[in-house]
């Protein structure tokens, strides 16, 4: 291509700059590539010229051939207006060299007519004979019908010949003629009814086009659309015939150069003049052919859907039958049409065309939420079968199915399946917090004699109907927003349950001697019953997460993961309060640490039976996960219970109080590596050995055992430190507080290194706030 067809003439120079600056780009390439591009650019512009000089030797070509044709047309235009001069006068001459011209060209005209007038005498009396012919072949196909056994061309050529004289015959008679009128109508009147008679039969025919087709009679299907493109030829012929003569559409005269021959004959026959058929009224038959299998496909759906569909329950039905039905007539039927017709595509229009409208009769009115899945399901397989058995796009089917409200159906399906869960459901926690409440009887024991509710079946059951049925939809996008409607309701339940249970705590604590028995049991139920739950949220993750297309899987599987969190933090809020109901039985013990009384009495064995009962029955009745993660809260607050007690008012003994904590941390040791793992038991009981080293540690070592300890326990808070060595009583005032002012210094340098550390169990300390 030439360079001003690339840049506009002004921009050459400009383009030619730029190209040479990409391809010389640094001043060395002024000393190895110029001349590699010189030769280059040589090499483009030698081809480019060659190119060009190609193309202007092939327009000089063409440009020569058409000038050529050009001169040879205007010498044969030349000789052919020569010899129709020629013509013309030779039959101007011609007239001259014959005497009696005009005699002889009304003898001529007077011949023709007797011939006409003979020939239309011997169609007269060959009339009823062809009327009775027509007439049984008519019976005859009309009894051979079932059999497929008809020749329809035949009877339509017999039927066109008596219409075609029966025409003419009245067209002879004038206006005035009254009998000869009513004679001829008298004799042709037959041949309206037996045009009838036919008419009705031909549709008959039609109306066993897939009969004959199943029957391989395919022949009869052809025969019938020979037929009905002879009609819409003749229907032409009458509509141009009109259109030129410009006359009524209930009289058609003669041709006009007949009118005028017979105009230059002075004595001519009245007959002759007067030669004009009756008008045929046109029969428009490929558009009746369309307009029947309208009515046809119709009446087939609407046959279906009464027999087979019975309701929005047989839906589904329709998609067979339909692609079945094109399928058929895709093979049997279709051939047999000319390709004009696009007759396959009209009978894809008329079956969804009529689905479309037998279906909205079905839908019209309120729909409950399995009717509507139902619909979108049926739809989504609709469009499905048809792209994929008969390759028809869904944009070709029009109107669209459902009125194309396919997302506003799933919104209202939406709206009802939340309805009725959160319905479900508050019916579900209205029996449930009411059972809780009461603790009439002992919780029913599931498998394993795990406490349970059964609340969990029930709350899945609903959630499982509708998460199947939306599945079997295949509607993702609906399955999940369906998950997130659910997981509102599982936020609301799971926040009544957290309030029941800080409700029922309560009361507990403020009035334990008058408040219903069985808490601790009807807790552990309700803890089984919300990892019951997570199961169950689990399988639906993963079961009908895995028939997902990978657009929506990760969606689907993240509001299940949201769901097991909201049953889990329920169940986590359930052993909490286990441990808050354990440790307020342990409460007398827990308050006398470093008393007076705890030096005396040996308090721990009534706290090692107390733990013993609740863990029995936590071993017995509670979920081994929660059982297990129990037992560390458990663990983890009595280790802890040691510490929180140094805010108290009690000092410590030196020697004595270590020697107390280290028998009570190696008897609880013992008591909890039978329901935990050894080295789990010993790493929390470590704190309260921390403890036991800052009681004991000298002076001088304090300040090193503290910054040991740092290095293992970073969010140790600094305000214990201080509270522990305020409380030994081998400590002078000076002393402590030298050494408190260099713990204090030295973590003021280490804080934000402390801060940026994993928090350990010092952190859920209440009376000392943790680092940071």
């Amino acid at each position: 291509m030439p360079l001003n067809e690339l840049v506009p003439d002004g921009a050459v120079r400009q383009y030619a700059i730029q190209r040479l600056a990409k391809l010389l780009r640094h001043p060395d390439d002024l000393t190895h590539k110029a001349e590699e591009v010189r030769r280059k650019l040589a090499q483009e512009k030698a081809l480019i010229d060659a190119q060009l000089n190609t193309d202007v030797r092939r327009q000089f070509d063409d440009v020569q051939e058409g000038l050529e044709l050009l001169h040879s047309t205007t010498g044969q235009l030349d000789r052919v207006r020569t010899d129709m001069q020629k013509v013309d006068e030779l039959c101007s001459r011609a007239q001259g060299y014959l005497p009696n011209f005009d005699r002889i060209r009304q003898v001529s005209v007077a011949n023709r007519n007797f011939a006409r007038t003979d020939e239309f005498y011997q169609r007269f009396r060959e009339f009823h004979q062809q009327y009775r012919q027509a007439r049984e072949l008519l019976a005859d196909a009309q009894e051979n019908l079932a059999q497929g056994n008809v020749n329809l061309v035949r009877l339509h050529y017999s039927l066109h010949r008596l219409e075609d004289f029966r025409d003419r015959a009245m067209g002879f008679t004038g206006v005035d003629d009254v009998d000869s009128g009513q004679t001829l109508a008298q004799m042709f009147g037959g041949v309206d009814s037996l045009v009838r008679e036919f008419d009705e039969f031909l549709w008959m025919v039609a109306g066993s086009m897939y009969d004959l087709a199943l029957r391989n009679r395919g022949n009869v299907l052809v025969q019938l659309l020979k037929v009905v493109e002879f009609e819409e030829a003749e229907d032409r012929v009458q509509e141009r015939a009109r259109a030129a003569t410009g006359l009524s559409p209930t009289v058609q005269t003669a041709a006009a150069a007949a009118a005028a021959v017979a105009a230059k004959a002075p004595k001519a026959p009245k007959a002759a003049a007067a030669a004009a058929a009756r008008e045929r009224l046109p029969k428009h038959y490929r558009k009746r052919l369309l307009a029947f299998i309208h009515e046809f496909v119709a009446s087939r759906i609407a046959e279906f859907y009464r027999q087979d569909v019975k309701g929005l329950e047989g839906i589904a039905e329709v998609t067979g039958f339909v692609v079945d039905e094109l399928t058929f007539v895709g093979d049997a039927v279709a051939p047999a049409f000319p390709a004009s017709y696009y007759i396959f595509d009209v009978f894809v229009d008329e079956y969804h065309q009529a689905v479309v409208a037998n279906t909205n009769a079905l839908v019209a009115g309120d729909l409950d939420a399995g009717s509507i899945l139902a619909l979108l399901r049926w739809a989504r397989e609709y469009y499905g079968a048809m792209r994929k058995e008969l390759s028809i796009p869904r944009d070709q089917l029009k109107p669209p199915l459902l009125d194309g409200r396919e997302d506003q159906m799933a919104q209202d399906y939406l709206d009802i399946a939340g309805h009725k869960i959160r319905e479900w459901v508050s019916n579900l926690m209205r029996t449930e917090t009411e059972s809780f409440v009461a603790r009439q009887d002992v919780p029913r024991q599931g498998e394993n004699g795990m406490y349970v509710t059964g609340a969990s079946v029930y709350l899945f059951e609903i959630v499982n109907q509708n998460v199947e049925l939306v599945t079997e939809a295949q509607r993702a996008k609906l399955l999940c927003d369906l998950m997130a409607e659910c997981n509102k309701v599982f936020q609301d339940v799971a926040k009544q349950w957290r309030e029941l249970l800080d409700s029922e705590k309560a009361k507990q604590f403020e009035s334990p001697d008058t408040v219903v028995e069985g808490l601790v049991d009807y807790t552990i139920a309700l803890a089984n019953e919300q990892i019951r739950c997570v199961v169950q949220a689990e399988n639906i993750r993963d079961e009908t997460g895995a028939r997902l297309t990978r657009a929506h899987q990760e969606r689907f599987k993240a509001e299940l993961t949201q769901t097991m969190d909201i049953f889990m933090s329920v169940a986590e809020a359930a052993t909490q309060a286990l441990a808050d109901l354990v440790f307020f039985d342990l409460r007398p013990v827990t308050e006398a640490l470093y008393t007076k009384e705890w030096y005396e009495d040996d308090m721990l064995p009534a706290v090692i039976e107390t733990l013993r009962d609740y863990c029995q029955d936590f071993h017995d009745h509670l979920d081994r996960y929660l059982c297990r993660r129990l037992m560390q809260d458990l663990l983890s607050r009595f280790a802890l219970s040691y510490v929180e007690a140094v805010a108290g008012k009690a000092k410590f003994h030196k020697g004595r109080t270590s020697e107390r904590l280290h028998s009570e941390v190696h008897r609880a040791s013992k008591f909890f590596r039978e329901h935990m793992d050894g080295a789990a038991v010993s790493e929390t009981l470590n704190v309260v050995r921390i403890l036991i080293s800052l009681i004991d540690s000298t002076p001088a070592m304090i300040f090193l055992e503290f910054f040991s300890i740092k290095k293992q326990y970073p969010d140790l808070p600094l305000a214990l430190i201080e509270d522990i060595l305020s409380k030994r009583d081998d400590l002078e005032k000076a002393q402590l507080k030298s050494i408190v002012e260099s713990l204090r210094q030295k973590s003021k340098s280490d804080a934000g290194a402390a801060l940026a550390k994993q928090r350990t169990l010092f952190s859920k300390l209440k009376s000392y706030p943790p680092l940071g």
